[in-house]
């Protein structure tokens, strides 16, 4: 996955929070896989499961790439 598709898969998904940071500058903290994880479950409850698989994509990579900071050049190019 890149840096335009984790975008993509996370701008309906903002929360104010980690997820949000994660969308805004690819920031990966602790609280970013179990917010997405209750994001999916929602999804999951709700019959969306194409998006709660997305999701479940950006899990992956969230684990694949572990914790970060800010990323300045996270939205350069979208």
């Amino acid at each position: 996955m890149n840096d335009a598709q984790i975008r993509d898969i996370l701008r309906p998904h903002r929360d104010g929070g980690p997820i949000s940071r994660l969308y805004a500058t690819g920031e990966i903290t602790e609280g970013v896989a179990l917010a997405l994880g209750f994001r999916a479950f929602e999804l999951e409850e709700r019959g969306l499961h194409g998006q709660a698989d997305l999701l479940g994509d950006v899990i992956a990579y969230v684990q694949a790439v572990g914790f970060r900071p800010p990323l300045r050049r996270w939205t350069v190019s979208h």
